[in-house]
């Protein structure tokens, strides 16, 4: 009589078990707040009739009734909401999971994912980071100011170093330095002498742009407008490093953070007093993203003297 019993129950939960999914939770949450498969289906990426055999495997697993259709469109029951709540819970710890396990490289050390817009002073706390912890592993992202913002918000990143952060309830924060945006030619350029130059001279010169979405070249832009001045650049170019190229080469004037770069080797600084404002290169993280790792990096940044290590 036992061994009856104790099939019967094996059988049970194995039908539980192939009821519920992360896959079908996430299925459900999304046709609760579409309104249908078809918009679930393409919220989620996968086929309509999928997302229906989804909803129809839990109903059957569980003996349920998930929704009800009213005027083509599909509202969920209350034993259905109560299941979204928990599904969203279930879907955060699994993403919490994950922000965990990225943290750790494929040799099991501690990994730290960094944003940066310009390489310094990111770099240079980076390594300061690394002589004090050899046996973590630093994995580093460059991109546009839009860029990074979207990939801490997005939790891709761990900690970014960016100029100009706008106040923000989200991130928790330091400023590191401050600096402003100054123009660079090449060695050989006229101007190269200067200790300073204005946007009348610059505008008649051929320029070289960083694209739309910079925090350079919407220090340029705005610097441009308020002097007047509309000049079209010779080049536009999607990366600091691109900039820096064309300029060596001697293909225009760019603009970058006057502690954009360590290197000088090719580029003359020169300051533009008419761009006028000075502005914080800012580490900052997600409030909620606390941890050793993350808090040595803001530590080492708090410690940081870029006077010293700067000398440019």
């Amino acid at each position: 009589m036992l061994k009856p019993m104790l099939q019967i129950m094996k059988v049970s939960v194995s039908g539980t078990a192939s009821g519920l999914s992360l896959s079908r939770l996430r299925a459900l949450t999304a046709v609760a707040e579409e309104g249908s498969y078809s918009a679930a289906a393409r919220r989620i990426g996968i086929s309509h009739s999928a997302v229906a055999q989804q909803i129809r495997d839990l109903e059957r697993a569980y003996d349920i009734h998930l929704f009800d259709r009213a005027r083509g469109t599909l509202l969920p029951t209350p034993a259905c909401l109560e299941l979204c709540d928990v599904a969203h819970r279930m879907q955060r710890a699994q993403e919490d999971a994950e922000r965990v396990l990225a943290r750790r490289g494929p040799s099991g050390k501690h990994r730290l994912r960094i944003g940066l817009g310009n390489s310094m002073p990111g770099i240079a706390i980076v390594g300061r980071v690394l002589d004090l912890n050899p046996s973590l592993t630093v994995s580093v992202e460059s991109g546009s100011h839009q860029d990074i913002m979207a990939a801490v918000s997005r939790r891709e990143v761990d900690v970014a170093v960016l100029p100009d952060l706008p106040p923000d309830p989200r991130f928790r924060r330091f400023p590191v330095l401050s600096q402003e945006v100054v123009a660079i030619v090449s060695p050989d350029n006229p101007m190269a002498q200067q200790s300073e130059v204005s946007l009348s001279r610059l505008a008649a010169s051929p320029l070289v742009f960083r694209s739309p979405g910079s925090s350079t070249q919407k220090v340029v832009d705005r610097g441009f407008r308020q002097a007047g001045l509309a000049p079209e650049p010779r080049l536009t170019a999607d990366t600091r490093d691109a900039v820096y190229e064309a300029v060596s080469l001697g293909i225009g004037v760019g603009f970058m953070w006057r502690y954009g770069t360590y290197r000088s080797d090719t580029v003359r600084r020169i300051s533009v007093p008419e761009f006028r404002s000075r502005v914080d290169e800012v580490v900052f993280a997600l409030a909620d993203e606390k941890n050793a790792v993350i808090d040595l990096f803001f530590n080492t940044a708090s410690q940081f003297l870029p006077d010293a290590l700067m000398q440019i």
